[in-house]
């Protein structure tokens, strides 16, 4: 009967490494996106908005099963909600959160309705592009209404979030690093750039 070796200190060496790849190479990715934007330092606008979210924009995931991206599920739906939060809050004295928009025969006291929503999400990863770095680009689509939730005026803004390829870091934390810097590119854009729409410079100056 063979007899069976004792395993040496490079054979278990070998064997975690190989368990390391074999976690590093699978394709499937599930991710809950956690982030934080910091409050912009402007001076706030004298007025008061009401903000709608739609559903799909409260439980916002990106979703692929690809052959490349196999069961991938990311979750940006909270951190989304906190960053447009954070951005109302900086940028206008009174900002209402709405459960629905409003009939048209029965207006709020508001000066203007704020309906934010996410058209597009890309996402890119060192394996994919060969730099080293993640990357992730959002498309975001910002509806103003009146008080009787009639449409005025859409914008639209592109936000991009680049993170460097870490030694020894997981995919997982190098994708939701790029995607909160990506927020981060968000709330700047739409914290000075909403100053600048003829909707609200008309309020401002009725």
């Amino acid at each position: 009967m063979a007899s069976r070796s004792t395993p040496t200190r490079l054979d278990r060496t070998l064997v975690a490494m190989l368990v390391l790849l074999a976690g590093g190479c699978s394709r499937s990715l599930t991710i809950q996106v956690d982030n934080t934007v910091p409050a912009a330092l402007i001076e706030s606008l004298p007025l008061t908005v009401a903000v709608y979210y739609h559903n799909s924009l409260r439980t916002h995931s990106y979703r692929e099963n690809s052959e490349e991206r196999a069961n991938w599920s990311i979750a940006t739906g909270s951190s989304q909600i906190a960053m447009f939060e954070q951005v109302w809050a900086s940028t206008f004295n009174t900002v209402i959160s709405l459960p629905q928009l409003p009939d048209a025969d029965s207006p709020l006291s508001a000066d203007l309705i704020v309906v934010p929503k996410i058209k597009e999400m890309q996402l890119g990863t060192p394996e994919e592009t060969f730099f080293d770095f993640y990357e992730a680009w959002i498309s975001y689509e910002i509806s103003l209404l009146t008080a009787a939730g009639i449409p005025i005026e859409n914008w639209e803004i592109v936000s991009y979030g680049k993170a460097e390829k870490k030694r020894f870091s997981s995919r997982s934390t190098g994708l939701n690093d790029a995607i909160s810097l990506a927020l981060r590119d968000a709330g700047a854009k739409l914290s000075t750039g909403i100053r600048k729409q003829g909707t609200i410079r008309a309020l401002l100056h009725k």
